[in-house]
């Protein structure tokens, strides 16, 4: 298999764990249409629990899959094997339908930390991609592993630490045990004693456009007041009670109730309608907004900012999930995928490789996986251009907001929200090479070898265009922060 094209999806299992522990592997897919989940499989039966060393040159292939999972464990295990029973294990998910030009495949820590894993492939722009874990798991007992970490959120000797039947650790998330870590009440609290205002935008249900909520959230004295009020531009509510936005519900991101246009709905709907969409979409992005801290009593709580904004700052989000974050390329809680990079294209025609590591070795990790991703504001009242042949100033980042050159060398978009004075980086100059930007302001000292002029739009926009070929002046020290 040193040749990485392959006729299809194919998984290569390399074990690189030097314990000599039995290791066993089980695919599952969710049935799809009634059917089996899975087509074309080679190297493994559906379903069934086996020993890594008896599958053909450890590889594993397929046409299709539907919601597949591949664990590898410690051991023979239960079929499927359950976070809070006795094996080691850990697992990857990927999935491929008949109308997917990729294979979309990730690693996934959401309900435990638990045997490590690391994947490398090639994406579907033909990029190479590493995901895994920039720190070790184990041991526990050791300072700066990920079990360390995790241990620390929560009570000594919680049963959210559960000890294998051979011998190692593993952890349960709060997504499985929400009483075990830090609760959401006060943080939820604080934003409803505020009457912190809200925005929450929709995802776009097909042949129609998505739905801008605005609002608030709302003083709640019991659990049946209402703590979150948005209203859509025709003046339709949807409202969220306090008894349904709990921990529980916070960090498994399911289990409530809201209710839209007066009618109860759960907070994730499966009967595939327009409206679906919309109380879906806008219920997963205010879990996201708890989940990674991006709301603040006094802050802009704005959906369409979180791409921009860097994760679990505030300090005030889910604790478990910002180790993760901070160790690993794995989802840390349910809707991960949204803009922390953890979910990838692969290629479906070249090789996959899925790495079993030491407990006490880390591998993988990218802090960029399969390279950088443009990610700018879809809206602002400030924007910026920069002409052509400009390519030399590389990667353009304003906090988490990703600007690239176009192949002509240009660059532009809209700013995000910025009230007070920010780094905008350049890349290709170093890695100490920004200026100061903030709304309709700009400070770049003398590092650059033209001056932006400010000029108005006809949509009213106020925009910043640097002239072409701009570059960073050579030997330019970065100005200081404005007063």
């Amino acid at each position: 298999m040193s040749d990485p094209t392959c006729p299809g999806p194919t998984i290569l299992l390399s074990n690189q764990r030097t314990d000599g522990a039995p290791l066993y592997v089980l695919l599952t897919a969710e049935p799809d249409n009634g059917g089996s989940g899975v087509s074309g499989l080679t190297g493994i039966a559906e379903g069934v629990v086996t020993p890594l060393g008896s599958i053909a040159n450890a590889t594993i292939g397929f046409e299709t899959i539907n919601s597949g999972r591949l664990y590898v464990g410690v051991g023979p295990f239960d079929n499927p094997p359950t976070p809070d029973g006795p094996t080691y294990f850990g697992w990857i998910e990927f999935s491929k339908k008949p109308s997917d030009t990729g294979v979309w495949i990730n690693l996934s820590n959401v309900d435990l930390a638990g045997l490590p894993l690391a994947l490398a492939g090639t994406t579907t722009e033909q990029k190479t991609f590493t995901m895994g874990y920039k720190e070790p798991m184990a041991p526990l007992t050791v300072s700066g592993t990920i079990l360390n970490r995790l241990a620390a959120l929560v009570p000594k000797s919680s049963p959210a630490i559960i000890q294998a039947d051979s011998g190692q650790t593993k952890i349960l998330s709060p997504t499985l045990a929400p009483d075990l870590y830090r609760s959401f009440d006060p943080y939820r609290d604080a934003l409803c004693q505020a009457t912190a205002a809200l925005r929450i935008v929709s995802d776009t249900p097909e042949g129609e456009a998505p739905v801008d909520f605005r609002g608030s959230f709302m003083p709640a004295a019991t659990p049946s007041d209402v703590a979150v009020h948005l209203t859509d531009p025709n003046g339709k509510a949807l409202t969220i009670t306090q008894e349904n936005l709990t921990s529980s519900i916070i960090y498994a991101c399911d289990g409530g109730y809201l209710t839209y246009g007066g009618v109860v709905y759960p907070q994730n709907r499966t009967d595939g309608s327009a409206d679906a969409v919309i109380t879906n979409s806008t219920f997963r992005n205010l879990m996201i907004g708890f989940n990674e801290g991006y709301f603040s009593p006094g802050g802009l709580n704005d959906s369409t900012q979180f791409p921009g904004q860097v994760p679990f700052a505030t300090g005030a989000g889910n604790p478990f999930a910002e180790v993760i974050h901070d160790t690993s390329n794995s989802y840390g809680f349910p809707y991960a995928d949204s803009n922390l990079k953890v979910l990838l294209t692969a290629d479906p025609n070249r090789l996959i490789t899925l790495t079993i590591l030491d407990d006490d070795k880390a591998g993988g990790y990218s802090p960029d996986p399969g390279g950088a991703q443009s990610n700018q504001p879809q809206s602002g009242a400030y924007s910026f251009g920069i002409g052509a042949g400009s390519a030399a100033l590389g990667e353009i980042r304003i906090g988490n907001w990703v600007y690239l050159p176009t192949s002509a060398g240009s660059y532009g978009g809209y700013f995000p929200d910025l009230p007070d004075w920010t780094k905008m980086t350049f890349a290709g100059a170093g890695d100490n090479a920004y200026i100061w930007v903030r709304n309709g302001d700009i400070d770049q000292g003398a590092c650059l070898t033209a001056q932006a002029d400010w000029e108005t739009l006809d949509n009213g926009v106020k925009n910043a265009a640097w002239p072409a070929n701009l570059a960073w002046v050579p030997g330019a020290n970065p100005p200081d922060k404005p007063a």
